[in-house]
């Protein structure tokens, strides 16, 4: 007996020193989101997991000799923002000639069509120059062909619209691909045209804009190297975990991003990738032609498809006419633009993916489109029960009564916008009945519904504190106009929705979104507390440090 008790001793004392942390984070203000208005004061880490959180005595037992300690002296620490919807792309600099354009911080006509200038002078006659996340209203009108062939009359120009879904070309580019007043609008897309005409005047809404890059003629700029790719990629990342930012979602990803994720797995980058194939690839991800994922850095579990249009663009599909006068009519009779796909089709579809264990993430943001989303859901679980299938409605953005209780229901993960902030001044054509119910988090969080947020970057920026600004403020950035009052969510909730709801999207909650022991060791350091500064504020907070896996991957 008395061996046997020095045996418990001794297993006990090798346990203690087992528990020594790598890391410990003390003097803070730690959300822990345990539960509403949890508070830790300290945190300790070991490897790349929290092993301890709670008053700054409890956790000092877990220093030790080789225990780094960071003194927060009062500073705010949450979980790692988790940004489920992305469109991840490499960075590089303006002069290369394979570089895009940015465009969304261009405020006017003229120093748009200077910018594009500055390119085409750089950028031997004939190539293709390409620029992204135009904003018309702060253009102060869309940037028809005559806009853009005052940039260039020698080289073919694309832009694209914030939204993703519109493109702008100038009639050199129009030209090449014999888009003229004889083409006729596709399934599920509409050239614009001018006033009493049947010319298209550039502007190129969903479909319509695939027919923009035909021409055979079309000179691309070259490639950039597979080393210059990946390092813009290493570059763009980066900046995402300086942002606060440790969990992404890449919302519709090729084969070779596939690759692109592999290799910086491969190579220990911190960031956490959660891939969901594109559609066309679908049949391939199901068959094992690309090898599915489960880890904590690489996850390639789920599909993209796009089912419906753009909220932002004008161009989703209601029930009820959109609140403007429609310009082809006169009248206030339009509905948007109906998906191409049909629900037979979209029912199909959507069975392939269900059935073979795969998580559906569906855009979709007009409530004539959610509804057929839902019913094709429900329909594949019918046919097929597999409990809680998690799949996802991506931006979810008009919504109704009866579209929240049949996510609540099914069991669906609605992966609201949050991008007021930006594009805001774009939902007045929606009205205000629809506007209450846009976006709905508040409504959900009362029914108790999980949902995430996200950026869906570059349609707005992917800095987590603008993000988390824009869904308590719901505000416009240059009208201060408040879009669904009715919606606002205190900071805490919109903490929650950006890294647990994140974190429960991809089926991960057990091991991300707060800080608990056994979850991993992901964590921004905040100079000011979103839950207790005044929410106009929130924009604008530093993050001070980075955590990933345990590591100090931004700042001191």
């Amino acid at each position: 007996m008395k061996y046997f008790c020095i045996f418990i001793l001794l297993l006990t004392g090798f346990n203690t020193l087992a528990q020594k942390a790598d890391l410990v984070l003390t003097n803070g203000n730690i959300i822990t989101l345990k539960q509403k208005g949890d508070r830790a004061q300290a945190i300790a880490i070991s490897g790349d997991k929290i092993i301890a959180e709670g008053p700054v005595k409890a956790i000092s037992k877990y220093i030790g000799k080789q225990t780094k300690v960071i003194d927060l002296k009062g500073k705010t620490v949450i979980p790692g923002f988790n940004d489920v919807h992305q469109h991840p792309a490499p960075l590089y600099t303006f002069d290369k000639l394979y570089a895009t354009i940015e465009l969304d911080t261009v405020k006017s006509m003229k120093n748009l069509i200077a910018l594009l200038k500055k390119k085409a002078a750089i950028t031997p006659k004939g190539m293709l120059i390409r620029g992204v996340g135009y904003n018309e209203t702060r253009l102060g009108g869309q940037p028809i062909r005559d806009s853009l062939d005052k940039a260039s009359t020698d080289h073919p120009i694309i832009i694209s619209h914030v939204s993703g879904h519109l493109s702008a070309a100038n009639s050199m580019l129009m030209d090449m691909n014999g888009i003229d007043e004889n083409t006729a609008d596709p399934a599920g897309g509409a050239f614009e045209r001018y006033p009493n005409s049947k010319r298209p005047d550039g502007i190129c809404k969903e479909v319509a804009a695939s027919y923009l890059r035909k021409s055979k003629l079309i000179e691309y700029p070259p490639q950039p190297t597979a080393d210059e790719e990946m390092e813009g990629y290493r570059l763009y990342f980066n900046k995402v975990l300086a942002s606060g930012v440790t969990s992404i979602g890449d919302a519709w990803t090729t084969p070779e991003k596939v690759v692109i994720y592999r290799k910086l797995v491969a190579e220990g980058f911190p960031m956490r990738f959660n891939v969901l194939m594109g559609t066309p690839y679908a049949a391939d991800l199901i068959s094992g032609k690309i090898k599915r994922s489960n880890t904590d850095h690489l996850r390639i579990e789920g599909v993209k498809v796009v089912h419906g249009n753009s909220l932002s663009g004008k161009t989703c599909w209601l029930y009820e006419p959109y609140d403007m006068i429609n310009p082809a009519t006169g009248k206030k009779d339009y509905y948007g633009i109906a998906p191409a796909r049909s629900q037979a089709s979209l029912d199909s579809l959507f069975l392939a993916i269900h059935k073979a264990g795969l998580q559906i993430a569906c855009h979709s943001n007009g409530d004539r489109e959610i509804d057929m989303v839902i019913s094709a859901i429900e329909k594949a679980q019918k046919a097929y029960p597999r409990g809680a299938a998690r799949h996802r409605i991506e931006h979810c953005s008009i919504t109704n009564q009866d579209i929240l209780y049949k996510i609540k229901v099914d069991g669906i993960v609605p992966v609201f916008h949050c991008y007021m902030y930006e594009l805001g001044d774009k939902m007045q054509v929606y009205g205000e009945k629809r506007m209450s119910m846009l976006h709905p988090t508040k409504t959900a969080t009362d029914m108790g519904i999980i949902y995430a947020l996200h950026s869906d970057a570059p349609i707005s920026p992917y800095p987590a504190m603008i993000r988390l600004g824009s869904a308590v403020n719901r505000k416009t950035k240059d009208g201060g106009i408040v879009i669904g009052v009715n919606q606002r969510i205190d900071a805490e909730e919109a903490i929650k929705a950006y890294t647990y709801g994140g974190a429960y999207a991809t089926f991960e909650e057990q091991k991300k979104g707060r800080l608990l022991a056994g979850q991993l060791a992901d964590l921004v350091v905040l100079e000011s507390d979103p839950t207790t500064i005044d929410a106009e504020k929130i924009y604008d907070i530093k993050v001070a440090m980075t955590i990933a896996g345990g590591k100090v991957v931004f700042g001191k």
